[in-house]
């Protein structure tokens, strides 16, 4: 005999019936309504901004510089939420596992795309996992020296590496960031010898720089800048193709004939890859709004950025490029962001 079949709980026809078919609208009304397009209808709550690294450093003060304007234009609050660890992947991994509704942001370098090349644990690919809004600012990397240093310019310290013995001691704020990339790429490219020196941050390795037990120290403007406006260390190069607006009296590579790099720490606004793209440009447009904006643009400059706006699409066409560039010194130095 088959066992009875168990009616508790369950709806007479009629009413599941009617059930699925207010479940139906309701979802129509969700996705759109007469007349308004997702963008046009978007934001409707607060929007969360992810900043993969603490509170107070470099990202966090980009973050905080454009957050109100963002708010205004977006007519929502954009709340921060800082999410530090694994050099910003776990931060960076929640913006790629979160809901493509719009609702969840993150900031992240525009050397994001490299980090693949450097850890096999992220759970998250950037480049298939995110679409980006756009590019928020970049600051110089440059290489610093003690002021008493008889090293006086970059073909200075490049002659004092060919001739010591093991090359030139620099130090940067950790393995895989600008800095340390930057000195590598240099040293590759015009055959002298480096010792990269990693530090947990920038304090560290100036302070071994100003005890004179490392020659030089590679690293962004913004996290030397009261040293540099005081006179306590001497920039002798920016690694970029062009003089940078934030310390247009030091030169940049191409000047001494030497070959170069681009090596600028760059951010981006990022979202989960299915986001619609209404919802992306309305994001856009609001971010484009607020670099515009001269106090932003006075905010920035005071922390050592520069405010560069782009499309999504050229955002991405930029990571890209970062990664192409930085992928043969990764490899061939074989580094690990574990």
């Amino acid at each position: 005999m088959k066992p009875a079949t168990s009616l508790l709980h369950r709806p007479p026809a009629r009413s599941m019936q009617r059930r699925m078919a207010t479940a139906a609208l309701a979802a129509c009304a969700i996705v759109t309504a007469p007349g308004v397009s997702l963008g046009q209808s978007f934001p409707a709550r607060p929007i969360t901004l992810v900043v993969p690294y603490t509170p107070g450093g470099t990202t966090d003060n980009i973050v905080r510089a454009i957050q109100k304007g963002l708010s205004d234009q977006l007519g929502q609050p954009v709340i921060i939420d800082n999410r530090p660890g694994a050099s910003g992947n776990v931060g960076n991994r929640s913006v790629a596992r979160a809901t493509p509704d719009g609702y969840t942001l993150g900031i992240m370098p525009t050397t994001v795309g490299t980090f693949p090349l450097m850890s096999s644990t992220m759970g998250y690919d950037p480049m298939t996992d995110l679409s980006f809004v756009g590019t928020v600012a970049e600051t110089p990397s440059i290489l610093i020296v003690r002021k008493d240093s008889p090293i006086r310019d970059f073909p200075a310290l490049v002659a004092l590496a060919r001739a010591k013995s093991g090359g030139i001691n620099v130090g940067s704020g950790g393995v895989g960031g600008a800095g340390h990339l930057v000195i590598m790429a240099l040293g590759k490219l015009n055959g002298f010898a480096v010792t990269h020196i990693a530090y947990k941050g920038t304090a560290p390795a100036v302070s071994d720089l100003l005890g004179d037990s490392i020659d030089a120290a590679s690293m962004a403007i913004g996290g030397v800048k009261g040293q540099v406006e005081g006179g306590i260390v001497r920039p002798i190069l920016v690694a970029s193709t062009r003089r940078s607006p934030l310390i247009p009296e030091v030169p940049v590579i191409g000047e001494y004939g030497l070959k170069g790099v681009e090596g600028g720490v760059g951010y981006a606004i990022a979202v989960p890859a299915a986001t619609p793209g209404e919802i992306i440009k309305r994001l856009h447009t609001a971010l484009e709004r607020v670099l515009q904006d001269p106090e932003v643009v006075e905010r920035m400059r005071a922390i050592s950025f520069v405010p560069v706006i782009t499309t999504p699409e050229q955002a991405r066409r930029l990571i890209e490029e970062q990664t192409a560039t930085w992928a043969p010194v990764i490899r061939d130095l074989n580094l690990k962001l574990e």
